[in-house]
Formats: structure tokens, C-alpha cells, sequence
């Protein structure tokens, strides 16, 4: 994670990538004062704040999509701030291949039983 202070007009992201489930939160500053900020990506909101005296803002950032990729948050606050994550998506099949190898076996060493009676 990087702790990067934000400068006026900035929105930064806390980590570069992120996998599903793993926290992310955005920093912006150069806001009004008081005012709500709504952070968007790709049209769907995935966080909102408000900014403090100074107009700066923390918010925890939340996708309600997984699609691998880079995706832009933008943060509306009477002006427009961007930055961008890039959403890793892994899979795994090591597990679900052990699994039907063993299930396999049993069904052939059942068939064998059967025909062998």
C-alpha cells in the first residue's frame, strides 16, 4: 500500500491492483469544503465521503463488479477528480482437478466391483 499524500486537484488510490475482496481507498483533495463526494467507475458508484475544512477526503472503495482490467475512479465534488486501479482477477484449478481425478476413480472402481459379482 502506499501512503501518498494527495495534492490539490488529486485523487489517489492506495495500491495500484487489487484482487476481489481486497480493500481500497481513495484521497483527494481540492474539493469544497463540507461538501459530499460521490466516487464513480465505469457509471457505478463504489464510494462516497465528505471532505473536511480543508476540502480533503478519504473514502473506501468498493466494486460491485469484478471484471479484470484497469478501471478510472472518478470523484465528483463540485470538481472532477480521476485515478486508476487495475482490478486482477487469478484462477485456480488445482483444486477442482484433484477432486474430479479421485471421483473419477471411484466411479470406475464401483463399475468394476458391479461387473466383477
Amino acid at each position: 500500500m502506499t501512503t501518498t499524500e494527495p495534492k490539490p486537484g488529486e485523487l489517489v488510490l492506495d495500491r495500484p491492483s487489487v484482487q476481489p475482496g481486497d480493500k481500497l481507498a481513495a484521497s483527494g483533495k481540492g474539493c469544497e469544503p463540507g461538501r459530499m463526494v460521490t466516487l464513480t467507475s465505469d457509471g457505478a458508484e463504489v464510494g462516497s465521503a465528505y471532505t473536511d475544512s480543508s476540502g480533503a477526503f478519504t473514502a473506501p472503495v468498493q466494486f460491485a463488479r469484478i471484471e479484470a482490467g484497469r478501471h478510472t475512479v472518478v470523484a465528483e465534488c463540485g470538481v472532477r477528480l480521476t485515478g486508476s486501479v487495475d482490478q486482477v482477477v487469478t484462477r485456480s484449478s488445482g483444486g477442482q482437478t484433484g477432486t474430479l481425478v479421485v471421483l473419477v476413480f471411484f466411479v470406475l472402481a464401483g463399475i468394476t466391483v458391479i461387473r466383477f459379482r
